[in-house]
């Protein structure tokens, strides 16, 4: 099949439900309400989320079931894509489900780690969406290894099993850390299936992403972890666009962040860290925006390929987490003009103006 033929009709679908997405005047009129019950009826009333609000009692609404309920939305979006594709194409946009299903695994982790009931995320809207795995055994978890035992049969389990034989009491870090390495070899496994072009747009696309996310946990493992450069390279991506395997050891063998912060400010990644203190604050702040404008560049140059539909996902995951930062940030009482910081698209408006620090080196590049 052509790409014509395959994306013709999956396009027109997204281009409607990009029409969906919350405008700069909701981003600004989000930021300045002041409860959780407040943010709810806006989007009840005023947007697209009206649909899964239907029904739910706005006035004393939990801000975890609000989050839910937004998560669950993306879900029926995804959904929706997914019911265009057939044969490896639809395998594909399916596997986009475990970064998610992933992402709340880690929270259940956490919680679990922290002495946490697994059991308040029984309603988490991606947990088995992916692996297909029985729930209700994540939720009675005691423990990381009782959620590994839990995730057999799925295609996690393999990359997990190792771990249950070690120490991982200790934290959640490898147990996270593995769940990325498993998705990154899933996700990979599924696009060798594709065909070619849309092989290489992924590979531009996740290799930015795989980049940004080996310079943060490299990064992090220098100055938090202190781990050996051994197992910081062991623990590496390996898909990366820019940052070829020697870059990646020169990075994981900087004898300090000085060294560390000298090889970076050679790469197109350099506006990740600033001479100030927002590098810790922001920095994923920051990559997400970039992965946002460089995306956007690549559906603009290779509209009919797999990149539209891997993008709209994308962009639909930064609204819902956009949305969860500014319920968070109404949560913890911080001044809008503050909250604006911890919003991942740049809007125009009131707060046009919130992130200069990286903004000039995208749009010289011509993103």
């Amino acid at each position: 099949m052509d790409n014509v033929t395959r994306f013709a009709a999956v396009n027109t679908k997204i281009k409607a439900m990009e029409k969906e997405f919350l405008k700069d005047e909701d981003y600004a009129s989000l930021l300045g309400l002041e409860s959780v019950a407040e943010v709810a009826r806006y989007l009840k009333e005023r947007t697209a989320y009206s649909e899964i609000l239907a029904g739910i009692k706005i006035e004393d609404i939990h801000r975890g079931v609000l989050e839910n309920l937004i998560k669950q939305s993306m879900v029926k979006n995804i959904d929706r894509i997914t019911h265009y594709f057939t044969g490896a194409y639809k395998d594909f946009i399916n596997t986009l489900y475990a970064k998610y299903e992933i992402g709340e695994l880690k929270e259940v982790a956490r919680a679990v780690y922290n002495g946490k009931d697994a059991a308040d995320y029984r309603n988490s809207a991606f947990i088995g969406k992916y692996s297909g795995i029985d729930t209700n055994k994540v939720f009675e978890a005691k423990g990381i290894r009782d959620i590994i035992f839990s995730l057999k049969g799925s295609e996690f389990y393999k990359f997990l099993i190792p771990l249950a034989d070690g120490n991982i009491t200790e934290n959640p870090f490898r147990f996270e850390m593995v769940l990325d390495m498993s998705y990154y070899n899933i996700l990979q496994k599924k696009w060798s299936k594709l065909s070619g072009k849309d092989m290489e747009i992924l590979r531009h696309a996740q290799g930015i992403i795989a980049d940004l996310l080996n310079i943060q946990w490299i990064y992090r493992g220098i100055k938090f972890y202190r781990f050996s450069p051994e197992e910081l390279l062991n623990y590496t991506i390996n898909i990366g666009f820019r940052l070829d395997f020697s870059l990646l050891k020169g990075l994981c063998y900087s004898k300090n962040l000085e060294e560390f912060n000298e090889i970076i400010k050679a790469t197109n990644y350099s506006f990740m860290f600033k001479s100030d203190e927002t590098t810790d604050i922001y920095m994923e702040r920051r990559m997400e925006r970039f992965i946002y404008y460089e995306l956007k560049a690549l559906v603009k140059s290779n509209s009919l390929s797999i990149i539209s539909a891997f993008a709209y996902i994308t962009f639909l995951d930064f609204e819902v987490r956009d949305i969860i930062s500014i319920i968070e940030t109404i949560r913890y009482k911080i001044p809008a003009d503050q909250a604006q910081k911890y919003i991942i698209r740049k809007f125009r408006g009131e707060a046009k103006n919130i992130d200069r620090e990286n903004e000039n080196s995208l749009y010289n590049r011509g993103v």
